[in-house]
């Protein structure tokens, strides 16, 4: 993710093309931007997601105290919103678990912005589309997984106003979540398998065939093949080549 910030005063041609899309959709500027989605569905990954997001909070509130007074919240990749840190129960109160901040539902934003360009956005009080959000500014980044895949936005807002350094903050915020991202999902797979299946795993790698493995381990060939199956299995992969590949990237080897 390039260090690239999306402002209204160098990237004005896209708040204009949002806000003609905006009024063109019929999204009346007074319209409370809360549909909820009542079925919100939080998978294991985005379990995971969330715990690395409430780990990286944590983290940067160590290096500077001040950022505990902002409110955080995380999306899922379709703008949902799936996790909200606030100093009080009070603030923000039109934002909530649930509510989605795509540009449809809730007109321009750090996080639609973000959604639709792949890149942080700094939005100010008076840019945002709909009126119950020109009380705050906010910080977007997208938050991508190892494999380039958007995973998430992390947004911060706040009534007094952010600075440039805010941008920073939001930016390595997000870089600590994907990487605890990572690290969260290569433990969970890990404690899927089972101790004869990391050591096959390890000797598949090193290049033996299925009857040294059996030897190697005093295991009959039968048994090597299901718990390579098994393997297979729990790395989504259909071949020796794409295991090995998967799994050293993992650190699993």
């Amino acid at each position: 993710m390039k260090y690239e910030v999306i402002k209204y005063d160098t990237h004005k041609h896209l708040f204009d093309e949002a806000w003609r899309r905006c009024t063109g959709r019929g999204l009346h500027q007074d319209a409370k931007p809360f549909m909820f989605v009542s079925d919100l569905y939080i998978s294991d990954e985005k379990k995971l997601l969330i715990k690395a997001f409430r780990k990286s909070i944590h983290e940067i509130s160590k290096i500077d105290g001040q950022f505990k007074n902002y409110t955080y919240l995380l999306t899922d990749e379709n703008g949902v919103i799936i996790d909200l840190i606030a100093p009080k129960k009070s603030s923000f109160s039109y934002l909530n678990i649930s509510i989605p901040l795509k540009e449809e539902f809730a007109g321009i934003n750090a996080v639609s912005i973000a959604l639709n360009e792949r890149e942080a956005a700094f939005v100010k009080k008076n840019e945002h589309y709909l009126k119950y959000f020109r009380e705050i500014d906010c910080i977007a980044v997208p938050v991508f997984d190892n494999k380039g895949q958007l995973i998430g936005v992390i947004d911060i807002s706040r009534m007094n106003g952010l600075t440039d350094e805010c941008v920073f903050m939001v930016f390595l915020m997000a870089k600590y979540t994907e990487y605890n991202f990572i690290l969260l999902k290569r433990e969970t797979i890990k404690e899927k398998f089972e101790e004869v299946e990391l050591k096959i795993l390890k000797l598949t790698a090193e290049g033996k065939t299925d009857e040294e493995i059996a030897k190697m381990i005093n295991r009959s060939i039968s048994n090597v093949k299901y718990h390579k199956n098994k393997i297979f299995e729990i790395l989504n992969v259909k071949n020796v080549k794409d295991c090995i590949y998967k799994a050293a990237r993992m650190d699993l080897i």
